[in-house]
């Protein structure tokens, strides 16, 4: 019994220790927003994209030993992972939208790690934001690589400010592990290292300038620069970040030198490139710290590697990921896929980012002219994100996440710092900043709304500009019908299906070996299962389709009706929908107030939706 005792207060005093109010908080916090992203979580209808990464995940799923290594699909860390949620829980639509989910909520406690930069009020109201976010929630609850890259970017920060702070070698293993992991996510992680990368290099010219300048030891100083020695913790990022990935630059740098893009690491030229550039980077980096490169190198190549070949099951897709991801990427910057504005992120943010927006930018006006060094990072990274990804070709809505990840770190320290200012009672300015602690708690209630709002909407109305090509809420509710169909006829899955030409574009092999439509199709999900799916080019419909289940574009149903006899009348519903695009005709007065109206009502007229007519079997 007294040992009993003993334990129990041993206990108590370990909590009472560790358990501190702000990670109570903390953990409070990621637990609503768990609640929040796991809420309703399969009850909106699977996307047109979702549908595209939801097929990769399912081949894994059946088939370990299938994959689509598309550069057009993005890195294999969703398709793993999402495969591994299947095999634990099964096949939902639930399930196929929760490791979003759970790295969603994941990022939500990040920032208390940066409590040394952003302060604890700073780190405190940027977690909130985190939740809150309109933008990061929906995408926690979408099935896209999206928001595990804003989590590994954001580690990445991390890792890199709390190395700077202490130099503690296990924030190098951790930043190569994040970052390893988000070249095995999505292709902007090239964006974001080279703007970070620039950062440091400026850091690192400006330490070198003050030793050519300084007096004493100087030409010893010097000689330990160039003998990669006693370096700034920001030299010695710049080593890492550079040694490790270089090799992963060369698609970029045959760019550079005036060469076509080459697709394959084949081309013996490319393997020259690579290779030049990993021998150049070993060098380097064993010259610096050979125990810190060798492990960080480990780590970075070790998960790179065993991600990229799935667990060594495709080596081909090492070579994906070294030269064909970023080559395929390049060239689609010239194609411009969605042929957006350059305002895009411009106008699509402050829809949605508004409460952080605005004091982001109230935060870069006062940090640039009385900010540390962290806080003139994070106004360079919102700004340099903004300028990169508005020049880059393809804009989408959820590329925005790229730049609302350091407008939520800038404007939740600006507002820590404005609230801190409360709590000092002799501060003159108390009464100015309690108004901006009201502002703060009216913007967020909206904000919160929007969170809400945007991410449990289930039907197509009002258009949501948070996706680009995506499946009408009719979709999910023709596909049961289908089932139902299959169900009463004893057909179940052999139920012969044919689609339009029009609708589906193509047709691939799936997951199991049979026919499905094509995973760019957006009907993938929802018919996955049926064997016997098929197209035809019903332009001209001249002879009478084989399946039991038609599905015709609206614009060809045929006049001559002896084709459709088999089957009964034909039901029109919507199955792809594009968000409102009025913007496009330029930056002028008319679209501001277009802008305002949608911010405000979210009414829109011009946006598309395509309309289709299914043809089941007369008596069903």
């Amino acid at each position: 019994m007294v040992q009993a005792k003993n334990i129990f207060s041993s206990s108590i005093r370990y909590v009472k220790a560790h358990f501190t109010r702000e990670i109570i908080f903390y953990l409070v916090l990621a637990l609503i927003a768990f609640i929040m992203r796991l809420w309703q979580l399969g009850a909106r209808t699977v996307h047109y994209d979702e549908n595209i990464h939801l097929g990769c995940a399912q081949n894994i799923f059946h088939n370990p030993f299938s994959l689509c290594y598309d550069p057009f699909v993005h890195g294999p860390v969703q398709f793993i992972g999402t495969g591994i949620i299947y095999s634990i829980s099964g096949e939902s639509t639930f399930t196929a939208r929760l490791l979003p989910a759970i790295f969603g909520t994941a990022i939500v406690i990040l920032p208390y790690f940066l409590r040394r930069q952003l302060g604890r009020w700073g780190a405190l109201a940027m977690s909130i934001l985190l939740a809150f976010s309109p933008l990061l929630m929906y995408y926690s609850r979408y099935a896209r690589g999206d928001i595990y890259h804003a989590f590994f970017t954001l580690l990445l920060v991390v890792c890199i400010w709390n190395y700077i702070s202490d130099s503690r070698q296990r924030w190098l293993y951790i930043g190569a592990a994040a970052l390893s992991l988000d070249f095995c996510t999505l292709e902007t992680t090239y964006i974001n290292l080279a703007i970070i990368a620039l950062f440091l290099i400026l850091l690192a010219g400006i330490s070198f300038l003050k030793i050519l300048m300084s007096g004493e030891a100087r030409t010893l100083r010097i000689r330990q620069v160039f003998g990669l020695r006693g370096l700034s913790p920001q030299a010695d990022l710049l080593i890492l970040l550079g040694t490790l990935t270089l090799p992963l630059f060369g698609a970029f740098i045959n760019v550079f030198l005036g060469k076509h893009p080459i697709n394959e690491l084949s081309n013996p030229w490319a393997i020259g490139i690579v290779v030049f550039l990993f021998i150049v980077s070993a060098a380097v980096g064993l010259r610096w710290n050979q125990k810190r490169w060798i492990i960080s190198a480990a780590i970075f190549y070790g998960i790179f590697i065993m991600v990229w070949s799935i667990f060594f099951t495709h080596t081909h897709g090492i070579a994906v990921g070294l030269w064909g991801d970023a080559t395929y990427w390049i060239g689609q910057h010239g194609v411009a896929r969605g042929g957006q504005p350059w305002f895009y992120y411009l106008m699509l943010i402050p829809i949605y980012e508004f409460l952080p927006l605005l004091f982001a930018f109230a935060g870069a006006i006062y940090y640039i002219i009385k900010g540390n060094l962290f806080s003139r990072f994070l106004v360079y990274w919102f700004v340099m994100s903004f300028i990169i990804y508005s020049f880059f070709g393809e804009k989408m809505p959820w590329i925005s996440l790229n730049i609302v990840l350091p407008i939520i770190a800038l404007g939740g320290m600006f507002i820590g710092f404005l609230l801190k200012g409360v709590q000092r009672k002799r501060n003159l300015r108390i009464a100015i900043r309690c108004c901006v602690a009201i502002i703060v708690i009216w913007l967020f209630s909206f904000t919160a709304y929007t969170a809400c709002r945007e991410s449990y909407q289930v039907e197509d109305k009002p258009p949501q500009m948070l996706f680009y090509a995506g499946m009408s809420a009719d979709v999910p509710r023709i596909a049961a019908k289908i089932d139902e169909v299959a169900q009463k006829t004893g057909e179940g899955f052999n139920l012969s299906i044919t689609f339009d030409n029009a609708i589906v574009g193509w047709l691939d092999q799936g997951s199991v070996g049979h026919l499905v439509p094509a995973y760019d199709s957006g009907w993938y999900w929802y018919l996955k299962d049926y064997i016997n799916v098929d197209r035809q080019d019903c332009s001209s419909l001249n002879s009478v389709p084989k399946g039991s289940v038609l599905i015709l574009d609206v614009g060809h149903v045929p006049a001559d009706s002896q084709y459709l006899e088999k089957y009964g009348e034909g039901e029109r519903f919507k199955y792809l929908i594009w968000p409102p695009e009025d913007y496009k005709s330029g930056f002028n007065l008319n679209n501001l107030k277009w802008w305002w109206n949608y911010f405000l009502n979210r009414e829109a007229n011009d946006y598309l939706m395509r309309e289709a007519i299914i043809y089941f079997p007369k008596g069903y």
